[in-house]
C-alpha cells in the first residue's frame, strides 16, 4: 500500500511523526511537495494538481492531519481513500457535504466528536486516543536524562496558548453591554469547574446570535462551515475565552507560593496578565518539548472545556517523556489512565492547590507516578498502534468491533 502524506499551513504538528511510523512498518510514504494555503477553502488548481500527482504516482492512500477539502475532493476525483486524522477538538472543519464522501475516513480522538460526526452523515468514522512516537522518545529520553542528570529545571511549568486573542475578546467591542454580562454569568458558572461538564455550549441560543447581528451589523461568525452559528461561536470565541480566564488564574495562584514557568507565543499578554510567572518563549515540538516535560517536577494541563471525551496530545506527549501529569479531570482520560496511579487530576481550584502542594513534598511517590504513565504510554498510545488499527480499519471495516475488544484488553 502506498501513502501521500499532504500538509496544509494549519496541519504541520505530527505528520513527521506518521511518515517516520509508516515507513518503519514497512509501508511506503510519499510526502507532497507542496504545502497546501488552505484546509477549508477549496482551489481548482490545488485539486487538479493533487489529483494528476496521485496517478503519476499510482498512490493508494492519501492521508492528513485535520481535514482537507481540496485533498478530500482529489481523492474521490481519483478514486482513491483519504483518511482524515485529527488532533484538535471540538472540531469544525469537518462539517462539510465532502466529509461525507464514502471513500473518506476519520480518525478523532474524542469520543463525543465521533458521535457527532456520525450523526452529521459522516460514513466512517473511529475513536482512537492520541499517540506517541515511541522511537524517538526512547532515542531522546536517553539523551534528556543525560543532560538533566538527575535534576529538575523547574517546579511547575505549562507549555501552551493563553488563548487571549480569541474570537470573543476580538468581538467585544461588537457586542451589546447587556450581552457582555449574559456571557460573563456563563463564566462564572463554567470556569474553575473541572468535572468534565461542559457548561459553556447550550447556554446561547441562535435567537441571542441573531440579535447580536440586528443591533451590531459589524459582529460576524467567520463560519464556513455546516454547522450552527451559535455552535460556531461557542468553540471559537466562548470555550476558549473561558480557557484564557483559567489559565491566568490558574498560573497566578500557583506562583503565589511556588516557581511556576510559562512557554507560550502570547508573551506580551503574558506579561501583562501574570505576576510571579516566568514567562519563556515557545518551545519547538518534539525533543524540546520532551525536555521541559522530564526537566519539570509538575507539567500542567488545563483542558478546553470543549475536548469533552478526548484526552490532549499534551498529555500523552508529556507521559512520553517521563514526565509528571498533573490534569483538570476528564471522564476519558479517566479510562484510560488510572488515576492516582499513573495520573493525577484535578476537579476543583482547592484540590489543584492541594495536589501541587502534596507532590512536590513527595517526590518518590510523584516519580513513581510519572514511570508508570510512561509505561502505559509507551505499551498502548503509540503511532504502531494506533496506524496499525487504522489501516486495519480502512482496508475491512468489519472488523472494527474486534480491534476495539483488543484495544480494550491491552489497556486492561
Amino acid at each position: 500500500m502506498k501513502f501521500l502524506i499532504v500538509q496544509a499551513l494549519w496541519s504541520l504538528l505530527n505528520a513527521a511523526d506518521i511518515i517516520d511510523t509508516l515507513s518503519r512498518m514497512g509501508y511506503e510514504v510519499e510526502e507532497y511537495p507542496k504545502l497546501l494555503k488552505s484546509i477549508s477553502e477549496l482551489s481548482d488548481d490545488d485539486v487538479g494538481e493533487l489529483v494528476e500527482y496521485v496517478k503519476e504516482h499510482h498512490v493508494q492512500v492519501i492521508l492528513s492531519i485535520s481535514f482537507i477539502m481540496n485533498v478530500a475532493l482529489a481523492a474521490y476525483k481519483g478514486g482513491i481513500k483519504y483518511v482524515s486524522v485529527l488532533w484538535d477538538a471540538p472540531y469544525t472543519d469537518v462539517y462539510n457535504p465532502l466529509s461525507r464522501l464514502e471513500n473518506v475516513w476519520i480518525s478523532t480522538f474524542d469520543k463525543l466528536d465521533r458521535e457527532r460526526f456520525s450523526a452529521n452523515g459522516m460514513p466512517h468514522v473511529l475513536y482512537q486516543p492520541l499517540s506517541v512516537n515511541r522511537e524517538n522518545l526512547l532515542k531522546w529520553n536517553k539523551d534528556i536524562q543525560e543532560t538533566l542528570q538527575g535534576h529538575y529545571m523547574h517546579d511547575i511549568s505549562f507549555i501552551g496558548s493563553l488563548y487571549d486573542g480569541n474570537a470573543y475578546k476580538k468581538s467585544l467591542k461588537y457586542i451589546p453591554m447587556q450581552m457582555q454580562y449574559y456571557f460573563n454569568s456563563i463564566f462564572e458558572e463554567a470556569v474553575f469547574k473541572w468535572d468534565g461538564v461542559n457548561r459553556i455550549c447550550g447556554q446561547t441560543s441562535a435567537e441571542i446570535i441573531d440579535y447580536i447581528k440586528r443591533i451590531s451589523p459589524k459582529f460576524v461568525i467567520p463560519n464556513r462551515q455546516d454547522i450552527e452559528d451559535v455552535r460556531y461561536f461557542e468553540i471559537i470565541g466562548l470555550i476558549r475565552e473561558a480557557a484564557n480566564i483559567e489559565r491566568i488564574a490558574v498560573l497566578n495562584l500557583l506562583a503565589e507560593d511556588h516557581s511556576v514557568m510559562l512557554y507560550t507565543t502570547e508573551h506580551k499578554a503574558a506579561e501583562e496578565k501574570l505576576k510571579g510567572v516566568k514567562i519563556g518563549p515557545p518551545v519547538e515540538y518534539g525533543k524540546a518539548t520532551a525536555l521541559v516535560y522530564a526537566g519539570s517536577k509538575i507539567n500542567l494541563n488545563i483542558s478546553l472545556k470543549g475536548i469533552e471525551g478526548g484526552t490532549p496530545q499534551r498529555i500523552m506527549d508529556i507521559m512520553g517523556a517521563g514526565g509528571f501529569v498533573l490534569t483538570s479531570y476528564c471522564a476519558e482520560t479517566a479510562e484510560l489512565f488510572k488515576e492516582d496511579q499513573e495520573i493525577v487530576m484535578f476537579r476543583t481550584p482547592e484540590e489543584l492547590v492541594e495536589k501541587v502542594d502534596y507532590y512536590l513534598a513527595h517526590e518518590s511517590e510523584r516519580e513513581e507516578i510519572a514511570q508508570r504513565g510512561y509505561e502505559k504510554v509507551m505499551k498502548c498510545y503509540t503511532y504502531e498502534n494506533k496506524l496499525s488499527e487504522l489501516i486495519a480499519w480502512i482496508m475491512k471495516e468489519k472488523e472494527l468491533n474486534a480491534i476495539y475488544d483488543e484495544r480494550e484488553r491491552i489497556i486492561g
